[in-house]
């Protein structure tokens, strides 16, 4: 279970460009790749110097579950051997849903790192457009730092979470940023916003659609809300993206791309199916399949990843999510306060009574 917002960029651009697409095969293999491929991002490089991820495994008897195979020198199996629990943890926590239960350790030898591709070099005219968007940072060693990283981000913007996060100092529209704080926590021009309009109290919430806390929300609690609170009148939802990983930011481009008045049940159809597709060998390619009931196709869904506007809007509420200091999903603004995950139903509903207008 995840409840932890961004990574560093650094940590997220060593995962993302790790050549994942390219480990789609299928099944155990595909996720042991994966694994290799970002293993040092997983649990730091000290581990990664001795240990190596052989193969996923089945639970056998009284185990249930997966576990992972791990290759580890046999001067640190003892060391590697006390830290199997934190290492389930961090592989877990790094997928983003519940990849294996155990750990199983075999001697053997660890093969040297293999050097990473070249990185592709932007073209001198994407420097210059990037260097004009960041011109404005008074810094000039921010301000050069930022052009580098937008350069980079704007080769593979349409693929990888980096250029989320690459936008926040790169885009056209640095409006977000530039809002206040009661700016920000009232209904914005395109906001998702379910209910009444001129309803006394706003709960804003920022979810990631791999979040498994974010999908109680929407199941156990936002039904509840709107029969008794919403629906009469008296409360507005405003839904507000903040992916924590690549597989989230697809998921909120995809609600992006259909009608407006589709937008809610179509955030409603990924969370009640997110373990379905989520926990798969493939997510993103299973959460396509599980919205095949939703009218989306394969084809649609590669055409909303390439489209601008969509990730633009994801950027936007990550922006505003930056300002107000979120870290983590859900996290609920009611009337102005920041409540973090406040809990079910009832709690909010206590919340609402104190602070209600």
């Amino acid at each position: 279970m995840r409840e932890n917002g961004f990574r560093a960029i650094g940590g997220l651009a060593q995962r993302l460009t790790s050549g994942i697409a390219q480990n789609r095969k299928g099944g155990r293999g595909a996720s042991v790749a994966r694994l290799r491929a970002e293993w040092s991002a997983i649990v730091g490089p000290d581990l990664a110097r001795t240990t190596r991820p052989d193969a996923l495994l089945a639970g056998r008897g009284a185990r249930t579950g997966k576990a992972l195979r791990l290759r580890v020198s046999g001067a640190a199996a003892l060391e590697v051997q006390h830290q199997t629990g934190q290492i389930v943890e961090r592989v877990n926590a790094y997928f983003g849903h519940r990849m294996i239960d155990d750990i199983r350790l075999v001697q053997g030898a660890i093969a040297g790192p293999t050097a990473p591709p070249p990185a592709a070099k932007p073209d001198p005219r994407t420097v210059t457009e990037v260097a004009a968007r960041a011109a404005a940072v008074k810094d000039p060693d921010l301000r050069a730092a930022l052009t580098r990283l937008g350069a980079r981000v704007a080769l593979t913007r349409r693929g990888v979470l980096a250029g989320v996060l690459g936008a926040l100092f790169v885009a056209d529209d640095l409006g977000a940023q530039e809002l206040s704080r009661d700016k920000l926590l009232a209904p914005l021009p395109d906001d998702h916003i379910l209910g009444k309009a001129d309803a006394p109290d706003t709960l804003i919430s920022y979810y990631s659609f791999t979040c498994p806390h974010c999908a109680t929300f929407y199941i156990g609690v936002l039904p509840t809300l709107r029969k008794e609170w919403i629906d009469t009148g008296r409360l507005r939802l405003i839904h507000r993206h903040f992916p924590s990983d690549v597989v989230a930011t697809r998921a909120a481009q995809l609600t992006e791309c259909v009608p407006r008045d589709r937008f809610f049940a179509m955030a409603d159809a990924l969370f009640r199916s997110q373990v379905e597709w989520l926990t798969g060998s493939d997510p993103e390619a299973d959460m396509i399949k599980a919205l095949a009931a939703q009218g989306v196709t394969p084809a649609d869904a590669q055409a909303c990843f390439a489209n601008d506007r969509a990730l633009d809007k994801v950027v936007f509420d990550v922006q505003t999510g930056q300002a107000l200091r979120v870290t983590s999903t859900p996290t609920v603004f009611i009337n102005e306060e920041n409540y973090l995950n406040p809990g079910g139903p009832d709690a909010i509903a206590a919340i609402l009574r104190q602070v209600g207008r």
